[in-house]
């Protein structure tokens, strides 16, 4: 079953957001002691609000990811105690049927050959993520996903926008390709990457729920007109959804630089 695998990350993360909200500092606070406190006191009680707001948006999708696999383990049960037709009616030997609902999306189609059973699902192969952060969104990776890709040849900070065109076995390997061309105009290169080596860069869709970075924020962001990412300092957001970055080690000094939020990602810390 495809969704086994998340399980592990499901458990990890819902712990994670139960001991982030164990204990809210701002749960006692009074409206009339928000009026007496200092700037720094209600710049903290800021984050801590929008800490609180990023897990409940983490613990939603963590919710819905249970469901559907609830509902597909469920599904695959019910099949399996579900009676062979036999008599008038039963499919006959070598033909095909279906196993799952009446409706044709979706459906699983078994050849009855009495040896190994071909099975065909319409479904896509997910993989898994390893990289997990309040500020990206917690979805599987699939055959079309863009990912930032830690390059082993060169400074481990350098990582490189890639394209997954193949998931592999429990979903923890993947077929990567460098979608530039190299100089000579040639496809670009392809990877085998571990889940450990690759970040999920979000979809434009995902971009108006993500929260935004706080000033201080260490990212890795893709720099201008290149397809590398760096490391970055986070110095703002502004209201079209960039965000202002500071790279580690630009030449010219104190230099802020734009960069689109989809395309700043978590520093992978451990």
């Amino acid at each position: 079953m495809e969704t086994d695998g998340f399980w592990d990350i499901i458990v990890t993360s819902l712990q994670d957001v139960y001991n982030a909200n164990g204990s809210l500092a701002f749960a006692a606070i009074k409206p009339d002691d928000i009026s007496s406190m200092l700037t720094e006191e209600l710049e903290r009680l800021r984050e801590e609000i929008m800490d609180h707001k990023a897990n409940l948006g983490t613990a939603g999708r963590l919710v819905d990811t249970c469901l559907q696999n609830l509902q597909t383990l469920l599904s695959q049960l019910q099949q399996k105690e579900k009676p062979r037709p036999t008599g008038k009616g039963a499919p006959p030997s070598g033909k095909y049927h279906h196993e799952g609902s009446s409706s044709s999306a979706g459906k699983v189609y078994k050849r009855e050959t009495g040896g190994k059973s071909k099975i065909k699902s319409k479904s896509k192969k997910e993989g898994r993520l390893f990289w997990t952060s309040k500020y990206n969104p917690l979805e599987p990776i699939v055959v079309g996903s863009e990912v930032a890709y830690k390059l082993r040849s060169r400074h481990f900070e350098e990582w490189i926008q890639c394209e997954v065109i193949k998931v592999i076995g429990d979903g923890i390997k993947f077929d990567i390709r460098d979608p530039e061309p190299d100089e000579n105009n040639n496809p670009g290169q392809t990877f085998r990457a571990s889940y450990k080596e690759i970040l999920l860069i979000p979809d434009p869709s995902d971009v108006p729920q993500l929260t935004n970075y706080v000033y201080g924020n260490k990212v890795l962001a893709r720099y201008p007109e290149t397809t590398t990412f760096y490391p970055a300092l986070v110095v703002g957001n502004k209201k079209d959804g960039n965000v202002r970055l500071k790279f580690y080690g630009e030449e010219e000094v104190n230099k802020e630089t734009e960069v689109e939020r989809r395309l700043v990602l978590p520093f992978p810390e451990k």
